[in-house]
């Protein structure tokens, strides 16, 4: 504890010191003009400061909010030196200003001042406080971004680890104030690339939902639609997939079984289907293409069933439903049965102007349906190598055409470095890459002019 509070000591006299500096070199707004003689006493110099620190912190308001944060901290600067004069009794008085001054200087990239003015803040907030006065979790929060930014990572999941802490000790465990915490946590942890760690904290916000509303609740369904969200993100397909289950289910059960809310739902549980059988093989054959690829032609099926059913069909919602069944069957090798979903998707976004860019999205140039990337390292066993150890870096960009079946039809190295060494890995995994193939008119082109870098890391001694 001795150790502790010593340290917390050093960090209160480092963030003092740069306000300090950070304020002598704030500049002063005279008066905009002198005050009309209209018989009122003239403001007390209490008043006059009041007044003009109201006046600087409405302008760091505003000026953050329209992102002109380097602007915004001459603001912030003056807010925490006239709440100095205004408060020289009050060193608590400093917490909230102190830690508005490091958001400014945050966004405006100056992560030495704002670690700084943030651990003056908390180190304040301790001493008059406690340790575990909710207070702190707002200047916690901002040093564990400012960490986040710098690359400092095992301080940002320290500093998020006490926030979540001190809002547990203060608000239980089942409060809705945690979430950010536990995203900024789930960051921290998948930039360390401990997956296990940042889905507990994106599962537990789901937890935490149906502890205060029930299993059973559609008010569940944006937590459920947010961590299946989170799942995609990170390439997990299968527990992305049976959490859109989930989310059906629920829907289901509320509403029927083709209530038009299941669309969504069940096009991600299809395209959920499509990607997991496109990812590494498995020894299960339930799990493999031959299994999964019908199931996601079955609910698919449904999904455009239930858009059909309406009185006046989503032209958006049909189209992306029939492109999910064109990527389908492309990679399913059912090309003519892939054409004319990919062509009835392409009517279903002509004739009206508004969808024009919803069909660029679609088809106005190759989209990549399956890829299986050349090795991140060289050799592979530089993969096993503790992180201290630096790889130099490599890279080989390739040049290729996609035909109107979505193949590769040539590809190039253009250049690398180091020359050689991964050139045939990134050309073999070009050449193996399927695309959705770009549409002009409804029907499918070549496309000639691609490119594609790669960069990897590689050993010194394996180019020798």
């Amino acid at each position: 504890m001795d150790q502790y509070w010593r340290a917390s000591l050093l960090r209160h006299m480092v963030g003092l010191l740069m306000v300090m500096a950070a304020a002598s070199a704030s500049l002063w707004s005279p008066a905009a003009g002198a005050a009309e003689d209209n018989g009122e006493a003239p403001a007390t110099p209490a008043e006059s400061s009041a007044g003009r620190r109201s006046a600087a912190y409405q302008r760091m308001l505003r000026l953050l909010e329209e992102d002109r944060a380097a602007e915004a901290v001459p603001a912030a600067l003056e807010v925490a030196d006239l709440t100095r004069q205004l408060e020289p009794d009050d060193e608590a008085a400093l917490v909230t200003p102190l830690s508005n001054l490091a958001t400014a200087q945050l966004r405006a990239g100056d992560l030495l001042a704002a670690e700084g003015n943030y651990t003056a803040a908390i180190t304040i907030a301790e001493e008059h406080a406690g340790i575990v006065s909710p207070r702190l979790i707002t200047p916690l929060t901002g040093l564990a971004q400012t960490y986040m930014r710098a690359g400092q990572l095992a301080q940002a999941t320290e500093s998020y680890e006490r926030a979540l802490h001190i809002n547990h000790v203060n608000d239980g465990f089942y409060n809705l104030e945690q979430f950010p915490l536990r995203d900024g946590l789930t960051e921290s942890y998948r930039s360390q690339n401990d997956l296990d760690k940042a889905n507990f904290h994106q599962a537990a916000q789901l937890q935490i939902m149906e502890h205060r509303v029930g299993k059973g609740s559609p008010e569940l369904l944006p937590a459920l639609s947010k961590l299946a969200g989170w799942y995609e993100r990170t390439g997990q397909m299968y527990s992305a997939r049976l959490v859109h289950q989930d989310t059906a289910r629920l829907i289901a059960a509320g509403k029927g079984e083709n209530d038009p809310a299941l669309v969504e739902p069940l096009i991600a549980i299809a395209s959920g289907y499509r990607l997991q059988a496109m990812q590494a093989p498995t020894a299960d054959p339930m799990q493999g293409p031959e299994t999964l690829l019908p199931m996601s032609s079955v609910v698919l099926r449904k999904a455009l069933g239930i858009i059909d059913q309406q009185p006046e069909p989503d032209p958006l919602q049909r189209a992306r439903g029939l492109v999910e069944f064109g990527d389908l069957y492309l990679i399913w090798g059912k090309r003519n049965s892939s054409a004319e979903a990919y062509a009835d998707a392409w009517r279903a976004l002509s004739g009206n102007d508004d969808l024009a860019a919803q069909r660029d999205e679609y088809f106005a140039r190759p989209v990549r349906l399956y890829w299986s990337p050349a090795p991140p390292v060289y050799p592979a066993s530089a993969a096993r190598l503790p992180a201290s150890i630096k790889l130099e870096p490599g890279h080989v960009v390739v040049s290729f055409a996609v035909d109107a079946s979505g193949r590769v039809s040539s590809a190039d190295v253009l250049e690398s470095d180091p020359v050689g060494l991964m050139d045939k890995n990134v050309l073999n995994a070009v050449r193996r890459s399927l695309y959705r193939p770009r549409h002009v008119d409804g029907a499918a082109v070549p496309t000639a002019g691609l490119s594609l870098r790669h960069d990897y890391g590689y050993r010194l001694e394996a180019r020798e």
